[in-house]
């Protein structure tokens, strides 16, 4: 931290003579609405000074899954503010400033409630696990720490900064930060000005948020743990509530833009991700997942100036550094590419993600040796990298080293199942190279069962079945893929199994068909000279045939006469 968090708390705080509240007096919340609502949505409906955070907090926990009850766990709470509470009139210490003390005492040395390093578990987020397992993260924590101060009727308040939340006590005259991940000691405003660069002027950040706003914060995180279990809907739920309570929240901005760019819905990322950039300008992973955006539309430009810029800020973020790699090698600068995908790696050389990038990048150039070296590397530093062993199966098949191909297709189809119909697809291919035509045909149809549109797939299929003498099969599987993408090539295909079957006008007419999509297809015109031939048509079999060796195939003879 850039500045000493202090562990005392205000000794400076003169007495006002306020008198301590009676052991046992009715908590301070008990009159509030928020008791008594048992859902979200009836939550969202009260006014923001009606709200109950703790009873909010565990009905969020509770749709999230937990065996005891709502009201198990709010005694828990209620439980501690009434220790902390007998324990103020004991010591006849009022209910202000000086009581935060008490409540650092209880909460952090007595019932060692502590702080988790990282973010990493959801499970972190919620108050009945923060209440089972005594740790947290600063906004959990933070929960915690308001629920308890409001039945307490201290005037405290969430604060969120760019990627941290702590609270604040404000009576109006005394006003101090409370940091809970340090065990409730105090920072002051600079201190997070600094560490976590808030803009200036901003209307949420560092501001004394209500509990709706507080709430909003929550929702933003709830959704980020949905989304870490998969559950992409529920996130986008929980990140349009977040949004819609606090607009100016740039995270949740972003993070709904995530949610919208894992379901393909980009104009709406691209939407979320320049609202977060209004109220954070500088902020570099939103900057490249903008670039992100603009990538899958296939926006070049655009894409490359926002991963630029996101280095502009951060030029040690290595994705920025690897995503403009790839839209360089898209754009055909492949020097461009390896130069970032070089800088991604000396900042970075454990990352997986980075051989993996300059294995790709080598395949493409064919350079196979290298492509093999760097995708071994990602492999090394993450051997469940799933696409790494499938560009390494696909460079052994390039290299025609089938039965090694054979082996790392296998071993990535016990991984990340997402990525299975490319294991599937780059299995057959090594089939059908080693004429193993049986297994060749099952894996096709593996790729073909999670993925029907496949085309690809479906031409190989046919290319398969055709080799395997099952033409009517082929035929089949050409008509599919025609119907879902007409292609020359597909027309090409099935207008050889036609002839193969001896069908010449069929052939023809397909043949015709790869013609009149692609005007030079040598092959083609090949294949309608032969078909005229059989057709007895001899003017159009010479015509064909000597467009066929003017695009470079060797025709024979008898066809040109």
């Amino acid at each position: 931290m850039n500045r000493k968090i202090a562990w005392t708390i205000f000794a400076c705080v003169a007495a006002f003579g306020m008198q301590s509240k009676t052991a046992n007096a009715e908590l301070a919340n008990s009159q509030l609405q928020g008791l008594r609502v048992h859902t979200v949505e009836g939550v969202l409906r009260l006014p923001a000074d009606q709200i109950d955070l703790g009873t909010a907090a565990l009905i969020i926990s509770r749709n999230w899954g937990t065996n005891k009850t709502l009201y198990t766990y709010r005694r828990k709470i209620d439980s501690m503010a009434e220790e902390i509470q007998r324990r103020l009139h004991e010591k006849k210490v009022p209910l202000d400033a000086r009581a935060v003390a008490e409540i650092n005492r209880y909460l952090f040395e007595e019932q060692r409630f502590q702080s988790v390093k990282t973010a990493d578990n959801p499970d972190d987020l919620f108050l009945h696990t923060v209440l089972d397992q005594k740790r947290g993260y600063c906004l959990s924590l933070s929960v915690l720490y308001l629920a308890v101060g409001e039945r307490l009727g201290l005037p405290l308040y969430g604060v969120v900064v760019p990627g941290h939340f702590f609270v604040r006590y404000d009576d109006g005259k005394i006003r101090f930060n409370i940091e809970t991940t340090a065990g409730g000691g105090t920072a002051d405003d600079a201190y997070y000005r600094d560490t976590f660069k808030p803009p200036v002027g901003h209307p949420l950040y560092m501001a004394n948020l209500d509990k709706r706003q507080t709430l909003g914060c929550f929702f933003n995180n709830l959704g980020n743990s949905y989304k870490a279990v998969g559950q992409i809907d529920q996130a986008l739920l929980e990140l349009s509530r977040a949004v819609q309570i606090n607009p100016t929240l740039a995270e949740a901005r972003t993070n709904l833009g995530n949610i919208y760019l894992q379901k393909g819905r980009i104009a709406q990322a691209i939407e979320e991700y320049q609202q977060a950039l209004r109220f954070l300008p500088d902020d570099p992973k939103t900057l490249n997942n903008l670039g992100n955006a603009y990538l899958q539309q296939n926006e070049l430009q655009h894409a490359a100036q926002s991963y630029l810029k996101a280095l502009d800020f951060d030029p040690s973020l290595t994705d920025a550094h690897r995503n403009l790699a790839h839209v360089y090698r898209r754009q055909g600068l492949t020097d461009k590419a390896l130069e970032h995908l070089r800088i991604a790696l000396g900042l970075a050389p454990q990352e997986a993600e980075n051989y993996l990038a300059l294995g790709r990048l080598h395949f493409e150039l064919k350079n196979l040796p290298a492509a093999q070296e760097m995708l071994a590397m990602a492999l090394h530093y993450n051997p469940s990298l799933t696409a790494a062993r499938i560009e390494l199966g696909n460079v052994y098949l390039e290299m025609n080293r089938n039965d090694w191909a054979i082996e790392e297709f296998s071993k990535a189809l016990q991984g990340d199942d997402v990525l299975s119909p490319y294991a599937w697809f780059g299995l057959a291919n090594a089939y059908h190279q080693e004429k193993r035509y049986e297994d060749a045909v099952y894996a096709y149809r593996q790729v073909l069962s999670r993925d029907p549109q496949n085309t690809a797939a479906l031409q190989n299929l046919g290319n398969v079945l055709l080799d395997a003498g099952r033409i009517d099969e082929a035929v089949q599987a050409y008509q599919q893929a025609i119907q879902i993408s007409p292609a020359s090539g597909l027309y090409y295909n099935l207008a050889v199994a036609f002839l193969r079957q001896k069908l010449y006008d069929k052939a023809l007419s397909n043949y015709q068909q790869a013609v009149r999509l692609e005007p030079n297809y040598a092959a083609a015109h090949h294949g309608l000279a032969v078909c005229y031939y059989y057709l007895n048509d001899k003017p159009a079999c010479r015509k064909h045939a000597q467009i066929a060796r003017s695009l470079g195939w060797n025709v024979e003879e008898e066809l040109l006469k």
